[in-house]
């Protein structure tokens, strides 16, 4: 009995305290100061001015250290210089030059090889042999005959009667050259040779 007394009276002592520790603190209108009449008396700030040494001075970079001028830049207008256009170059043109006549075609190696072969089969060819790794063609054509109609390149039957050619495709700095060779792999001029490539730039041309 008596330990319920003492936490009754402990318990009235503590709240007594605590109600006297609220009394001193202090009250909201000293926390937060009324600033109402200094707002509505307030007025807009004028413009800032910047110091023309500012302005017109150096700019110092923070990460270097270095410093970096202002760039000038010119309200002037400059006509801006074009360079022209080169003049219009075929796809494909033939050069005469007797045994060294070729044909110039302006494209890659594989396209050449791929558009030649194609066109040797629209204009009915008879093709002996490719070799894709020396770049030659190797057509049977008849004898004394420089036409490349179907029946005067497919000339199997008689096989006495028909001369092999070989074309040749090389790399140059201006695109691909494609000469005529003889058997012997030398380089030819005669009707066929011209023929052939008249043929190959007639279909390299459409």
């Amino acid at each position: 009995m008596k330990i319920k007394v003492i936490v009754r009276l402990m318990s009235m002592v503590m709240l007594t305290g605590l109600l006297s520790a609220c009394g001193l603190m202090p009250s909201v209108d000293g926390v937060f100061i009324d600033q109402r009449d200094e707002y509505k008396k307030a007025h807009e700030l004028p413009s800032l001015e910047v110091p023309p040494d500012l302005s017109g001075g150096a700019i110092k970079d923070e990460y270097d250290g270095g410093v970096k001028n202002r760039p000038n830049i010119s309200k002037e207008i400059v006509a801006a210089e074009t360079v022209p256009l080169s003049d219009f170059q075929p796809s494909a043109e033939l050069i005469e030059n007797g045994v060294d006549s070729h044909l110039l075609v302006r494209d890659s190696l594989r396209n050449t090889w791929r558009k030649t072969i194609s066109a040797l089969d629209k204009k009915g060819y008879d093709i002996e042999d490719k070799n894709r790794q020396s770049n030659q063609v190797y057509l049977n054509i008849a004898k004394d005959d420089g036409s490349s109609s179907m029946l005067s390149s497919l000339s199997f039957w008689k096989k006495a009667d028909t001369d092999v050619y070989v074309l040749q495709l090389s790399s140059d700095e201006m695109g691909v050259k494609i000469r005529v060779l003889g058997e012997e792999e030398t380089p030819i001029d005669n009707t066929v040779s011209q023929t052939l490539l008249t043929d190959l730039l007639a279909q390299f041309a459409l």
